[in-house]
């Protein structure tokens, strides 16, 4: 299974579906809406990696959300932060995506979530999803950070310019 916790979970070749997501969806899908890389990791994130991911001969667009961490929130400094994720975000993520590829007509779904301690313009998160068409793709891609934001037990300890430091809730 792709989604991991951290380093030290499994982690197959790069491709390998995390889950199917049902049947096919329309005449310009060409092959089920898969699910092929979903994961917290504590390394570095690739876009490339995610994109390439979701890079089929049916894919006609690719959709990509990049979460970075930005130097201020609520109108006061950010200096850096750390996410922190529950023991059962992996298999939210995982869940999540393969919600959402079942209920979207796309070709397939990349996401990787980071965490640890990140600084300023750091990739926090990267979705990635193809489809036939960019509606469609855009669409899904929407959705599917909003329920991450909404539903994976992640969590952010920002750290302000002035040495506050604050948790915020699931991300």
């Amino acid at each position: 299974m792709r989604a991991t916790a951290g380093a030290g979970g499994p982690s197959p070749a790069p491709g390998e579906p995390v889950a199917d997501a049902g049947p096919d969806r329309g005449p310009d899908a060409a092959a089920p809406a898969r699910v092929v890389l979903a994961e917290i990791r504590d390394t570095p994130l690739s876009v490339d990696e995610c994109m390439a991911a979701v890079l089929f001969p049916d894919v006609g667009g690719i959709a990509l959300f990049v979460g970075t961490v930005r130097d201020h929130d609520s109108g006061r400094g950010v200096t850096d932060l750390a996410y922190e994720a529950h023991p059962r975000a992996a298999a939210e993520i995982e869940r999540v995506a393969a919600e959402v590829a079942a209920g979207a007509p796309v070709r397939a779904i990349a996401v990787a979530h980071r965490t640890g301690h990140l600084r300023v313009g750091e990739t926090a998160v990267v979705v990635a999803v193809g489809a036939a068409h960019r509606a469609e793709a855009f669409a899904a891609c929407r959705r599917l950070i909003d329920d991450i934001k909404a539903q994976v037990p992640i969590w952010k300890h920002q750290i302000f310019e002035d040495g506050a430091a604050e948790w915020v809730g699931a991300c």
